[in-house]
């Protein structure tokens, strides 16, 4: 994605456009696709403004504060709580997978394997 015009050539095309000049002349002279100037037209007189609009932050999190608070009490009450119980108990609209990147990236706990879990080695071979 490009980066937005600066103010000033915004400021240019909008002044250009309502002399009357062709957007063909406006986007060779200012080097920007006719594109662009129909649509900064198109916000300027909408709004009366040429400046870029605000970003909106991206996309919203599936999880809420109050929910992943929920989660971390759970995980702190039942450490062994897999994620597909927590999906389940608390009726969270998302995946195994998205839930458990939540958990690390988010709350910020990981998987530990059992040091008793750990497999020895089989007898009576060298190696």
């Amino acid at each position: 994605m490009s980066k937005p015009l600066s103010i000033d050539l915004r400021k240019r095309i909008i002044e250009a456009k309502l002399r009357g000049d062709p957007q063909s002349k406006i986007a060779t002279e200012k080097e920007v696709n006719e594109s662009t100037i129909t649509k900064l037209w198109a916000l300027y007189r909408k709004t009366g403004k040429y400046e870029a609009r605000p970003n909106s932050g991206g996309r919203k999190p599936a999880l809420s504060p109050q929910q992943l608070e929920q989660i971390t009490e759970k995980i702190k009450e039942q450490p062994d709580i897999t994620l597909q119980e927590l999906i389940d108990e608390f009726s969270l609209p998302v995946c195994v997978s998205a839930l458990c990147r939540t958990i690390n990236n988010k709350l910020g706990f990981r998987y530990k394997k059992n040091s008793s879990r750990c497999r020895t080695k089989p007898q009576g071979r060298e190696g």
